[in-house]
């Protein structure tokens, strides 16, 4: 499969299915990048020669998609609302990685440390990472993958923001292997 990733951060998640790709743990390639500003992840994609782009437009991030054969997308941090015309061009091709066990904690108000702040304050005794499709609602979609871990141990948000993002990380390049198993 030809992969674009989308980002709107700092991209850990992109430059851990980087370094999955040149390790061999999927048979996918990244062919594009993404961001919808000018993310700091960028660099990752510029360092290994992957074509990267910042683009606001709907329609134009649909043209580079098809300019470059892509068959899945992969949403790591990016926080813009996939829309209608992209969704239906890419329907049930494109995932989404999510800081929590979804169904709980999910949703347009919940990303990044707002969701861990929220774990941490309902004293959840669990929390973890969510791979899903991506649908036409926000963190709603069929489940891909999920890992939790206990957090009871923590102290802080940002104990368990640490340890969720090493989940992610190694459950997204799982969950691109599922789907190429599975196509």
């Amino acid at each position: 499969m030809r992969i674009a990733v989308f980002i709107s951060g700092t991209g850990s998640n992109l430059k851990s299915l980087i370094d999955a790709e040149k390790n061999n743990e999927f048979n996918s390639s990244i062919n594009l990048i993404i961001s919808n500003k000018d993310a700091k992840g960028l660099f990752y994609g510029k360092g290994a020669n992957i074509p990267s782009f910042v683009i606001k437009n709907d329609n134009e991030i649909l043209e580079k998609l098809k300019e470059y054969k892509i068959d899945l997308v992969v949403l790591a941090g990016y926080l813009k609302k996939v829309s209608d015309v992209i969704l239906k061009e890419y329907e049930n091709n494109i995932i989404n990685i999510h800081p929590s066990l979804l169904p709980k904690y999910g949703g347009k108000s919940f990303y990044g440390i707002k969701v861990h702040r929220e774990v941490f304050e309902n004293n959840e005794k669990y929390s973890g990472a969510t791979v899903h499709y991506v649908d036409e609602n926000i963190d709603s979609g069929n489940i891909v993958l999920q890992e939790k871990i206990n957090i009871q141990k923590f102290n802080s948000p940002e104990e368990i923001q640490k340890e969720v993002l090493k989940i992610e990380h190694n459950i997204l390049k799982k969950a691109v292997k599922k789907i190429e198993e599975e196509k």
